[in-house]
């Protein structure tokens, strides 16, 4: 009886639903699907690098919205590259890898549990390739560990330029994110879920802080200098983003009371401005992946692509 009772049931909301479309009523509505694929109403176009870290994977995305290539970099990292001779650099959970973009094959690896210093239960979410890395032998590369609680310049041939040892009572997974070095020498750090960034010298002083609102779940992802002397910084799951200027103010923040409301935020990680003053955010595990807003926080483009994971890090390396 229950069963045949739950087949009318079926067979009476069929009925119901082909009565109100007969009438010329809609049935009730879903969410619709999220635009895929490049949005902009003025015809913004933008070549991407996007980190999927769930997937371990760095996708370089053409300003039509096409897949125009895909990197095996390994999992968990938040933090990539692409270098002046097209290759691409990239973190993973245990360390940094340069890829070879034409042939896929790894050029250059760190590996954190074969480092001195490293060891097991070091976590890799940070590089950067400052000083000319990716023109033959100069530069180094900036990777900031959690665990092992180190920040350094590694050289080409492993040899450790720099180093600095960071201080946190977090769990490891928890201490820090993205770490830049300034024009000036000095280094951000995002010292994740204690929800704030430091600014240190060669020798560790701190020597800023930037210091966001408490928000819930709230932490720091990561932090950049622009050319004005003001610091961008993105606020992870509290899914904000702000701009202190040179005194340590907050002069400027973008939430989710500024955007569309079918956006969903749900973890701000990084954060570009462009030549034009607009910015460009990733949106991890939210819609849409990536987005672009002006100065008066207008969306002004976005990017969504259900092939491509969750996008940890969003990068414009050219377009307009």
């Amino acid at each position: 009886m229950a069963k045949r009772m739950g087949l009318w049931l079926a067979g009476a909301a069929v009925g119901v639903g082909m009565i109100v479309a007969a009438w010329g009523q809609s049935a009730p509505a879903t969410k619709p699907a999220f635009p895929q694929g490049v949005v902009s109403a003025t015809g913004i176009t933008h070549t991407l690098l996007l980190h999927a870290p769930i997937e371990g994977k760095v996708y370089k995305v053409s300003g039509s919205g096409e897949i125009a290539g895909m990197y095996d970099i390994g999992r968990k990292g938040e933090d990539s590259w692409l270098l002046p001779d097209g290759r691409v650099l990239g973190s993973y959970s245990g360390g940094v890898r340069e890829i070879d973009t034409a042939t896929g094959k790894v050029t250059w690896e760190y590996r954190a549990a074969a480092a001195p210093g490293g060891g097991a239960g070091v976590e890799v979410h940070s590089c950067e390739p400052v000083d000319g890395w990716g023109d033959g032998d100069k530069g180094s590369v900036l990777i900031c560990e959690c665990g092992s609680k180190r920040l350094f310049e590694i050289k080409r041939d492993m040899s450790v330029a720099w180093e600095i040892k960071l201080e946190s009572a977090q769990p490891a997974h928890k201490q820090f994110r993205l770490a830049r070095k300034t024009d000036a020498g000095t280094y951000l750090v995002a010292y994740g879920s204690d929800g704030v960034v430091r600014e240190l010298d060669k020798e560790g002083k701190v020597l800023k802080t930037f210091t966001p609102p408490p928000r819930p779940n709230g932490g720091v992802n990561g932090a950049w200098r622009l050319a004005d002397g003001h610091t961008l910084v993105t606020g992870g799951y509290g899914a904000e983003v702000y701009e202190f200027d040179g005194a340590g103010k907050i002069v400027w923040t973008l939430g989710k009371a500024d955007l569309p409301k079918d956006y969903v935020l749900h973890y701000l990680g990084t954060a570009q401005r462009l030549a034009n003053g607009d910015t460009v955010l990733s949106n991890f595990q939210g819609e849409p992946a990536v987005f672009e807003v002006d100065k008066e926080k207008r969306v002004v483009w976005q990017y969504q692509n259900g092939k491509i994971g969750p996008v940890s890090a969003a990068r414009v390396v050219e377009g307009k």
